[in-house]
């Protein structure tokens, strides 16, 4: 049984003499750290204001806005903390992705699936300064503005319209974002700070000692990883980075791998599979009579889009919502059947345009609110409550991490000829990659070069091979470049993004509880297989950058933690926004 214990931060003990001897010598915020131990005594863990069976403890805690400067105010991070029977248990904590998704709850969550996860580690959630229950940054504009955004009906057809909506929309998001007070210190490195003070906390108030942090951290939480083994690489302990960014590179960089890796699993996975199960979505035979459909509708729906914005009405689906909608569904295996019914029922509205039946079809299965997405947003930007300017949101706040982060380039010419080239090269979602609202940032970014020089305990990297929202050549960038820290699990034939815990491969779930639960230490790169795709029996080569690895499963794993299942769709609906 394991101990949910309320623990009274109202009388912490001293840390530990070795502890802050440590971290005086390797870290000049030290003395800031020590402020705020003081400063959340009077902090108490109490019950978690969530629903469901959460058995951690929660509270929120004061950190500085800025630790080199932790004179200028603070911030509330939000944080859970469950505590394990075991004496000894050292703290696990974790990070879903983003940037800009809570993950409180996300450390308990995992060990609903693997119960051995809350019996060996104490355990600690939190959501990132800036979202979910922390201080929160938002994106607001007026009504006024926002609607004096012009609009195209299809970005893909690149010419000087499209450039102009493009740059309208970056300006007027680059300028809701930077208008929060508080957006200039919502970056990773800070992150990178808040959490290590936890680490120290959570210590002080256990009465224990936490040398080390282990973490599992999926698609924007491998750069935060990794942000901050490269800041504490003496207290790495054992790190999973799933779903990789290349968290060596750039923002910008990882941006550009996103329209090649997109279309690699639209195209060689989503539609093959569709073509397989023609009896049940009727799109095609074969995965070029599937691509064909698809771009006729989306022809279809274009020219639909471009008569009612003339008439001054919003589509009922535009072109970019198809690809949106269906991008962000196909980050998961489990995403390939609904994702074949949006495609299903946009084919009916292309042929029924005025059909009602055939709009509230559509308004169903097209869930995914792409917050970048013209006629998307219009329907997703909400009005703030109380507001006497008729405020709205645009969402979009996980961007701000992603322009704090790196020097972004503000060569409008070159960021919209690189959109055009990839609108031509990668069609499905190369359009999008055009200029960041980070090309009108006015801070100066925090910016980190990493290569986990200091780290000892090796760092373990899942990748899948067709994983669209972080592509594999990208995390093979980043383990090329640290070969001596890391250690990289492929995926052969699997493009899911969140692959360890209630994930497809049981060759990764079987690597990765030997790694957290035992006292293995991997050395050499390898190759898991997978299991096969929802309603099939096989697994389905794909010719990509893996190969090697012969799948006998003849069963999908289908995924039974909820929780987990619907953190991971939130990723993937913020994935492109």
């Amino acid at each position: 049984m394991l101990a949910a214990v309320a623990i009274s931060l109202a009388a912490p003990l001293p840390i530990l003499t070795s502890d802050v001897a440590a971290a005086e010598a390797t870290d000049p915020l030290q003395a800031a750290v020590e402020t705020y131990l003081a400063k959340n005594s009077g902090v108490t863990l109490g019950d978690c204001p969530t629903v469901g069976d959460v058995g951690s403890r929660c509270a929120t805690i004061a950190v500085p806005k800025d630790w080199q400067n932790p004179g200028k105010g603070d911030l509330q991070v939000a944080i859970a903390y469950l505590r394990s029977d075991d004496p000894n248990a050292q703290l696990l904590t974790t990070n879903p992705g983003g940037p800009g998704v809570a993950g409180r709850y996300l450390t308990e969550q995992l060990s609903w699936t693997k119960p051995q996860v809350a019996q060996q580690y104490d355990l600690l959630g939190f959501d990132p300064r800036g979202y979910g229950a922390s201080t929160r940054v938002r994106c607001l504009t007026t009504t006024a503005k926002y609607n004096k955004l012009p609009k195209v009906a299809d970005r893909r057809v690149r010419n000087k319209a499209t450039h102009k909506v493009e740059v309208a929309e970056a300006k007027l998001f680059g300028e809701a974002c930077g208008g929060d007070p508080n957006a200039r210190y919502i970056n990773t490195q800070q992150t990178v700070w808040d959490l290590d003070f936890l680490r120290q906390l959570m210590a002080q108030y256990a009465g224990k000692t936490y040398d080390q942090l282990n973490y599992v951290g999926y698609s924007y939480g491998t750069w935060l990883g990794a942000w901050y083994a490269d800041t504490f690489p003496s207290r790495v302990g054992k790190f999973i980075l799933d779903s990789n960014m290349d968290w060596t590179s750039s923002m910008y960089a990882n941006q550009t791998l996103d329209p090649k890796a997109f279309q690699r699993r639209r195209d060689k996975m989503l539609f093959p599979y569709l073509a397989r199960h023609h009896s049940e979505f009727g799109l095609g035979k074969s995965a070029s009579a599937v691509k064909k459909k698809y771009e006729a509708t989306r022809k279809k729906l274009a020219a639909q889009a471009k008569k009612d914005l003339k008439k001054g009405k919003t589509p009922a689906i535009g072109p970019e919502d198809l690809d949106y909608t269906v991008s962000a569904y196909i980050e998961l295996d489990s995403g390939f059947e609904p994702a074949g019914a949006v495609i299903e029922a946009a084919v009916y509205l292309a042929k029924h345009p005025s059909s009602s039946k055939a709009r509230k079809t559509v308004a169903k299965r097209v869930k995914g609110p792409m917050t970048g997405a013209p006629f998307s947003v219009q329907r997703s930007a909400k009005a703030v409550s109380g507001s006497a300017q008729k405020d709205i949101s645009v969402g979009l706040a996980g961007a701000i991490v992603r322009c704090n982060d790196n020097v972004n380039s503000s060569n409008l010419t070159a960021l919209l000829k690189r959109a055009d080239a990839d609108a031509k090269k990668y069609p499905f979602l190369g359009y999008l990659n055009t200029i960041p609202q980070c090309a009108y940032w006015k801070y100066k970014p925090q910016t980190r070069t990493i290569d986990l020089a200091g780290v000892s305990n090796k760092i373990l990297m899942f990748q899948g091979e067709g994983d669209p929202a972080t592509a594999y050549e990208g995390a093979r960038t980043a383990h090329r470049r640290t070969a001596g820290t890391t250690v990289l699990v492929s995926v052969d034939n699997e493009g899911q993004h969140g692959l360890y815990i209630d994930g497809p491969s049981k060759c990764v779930d079987s690597l990765g509880d030997k790694f957290l639960f035992t006292a293995w230490k991997p050395t050499t790169d390898s190759t898991c297989t997978t299991g096969p795709l929802p309603f099939e029996k096989k697994v389905y080569p794909l010719a990509g950058p893996v190969s090697g690895a012969s799948s006998t499963v003849k069963t999908a794993v289908k995924a039974k933690n909820s929780a987990v299942k619907a953190v991971r769709a939130e990723v993937a609906k913020r994935a492109l926004s």
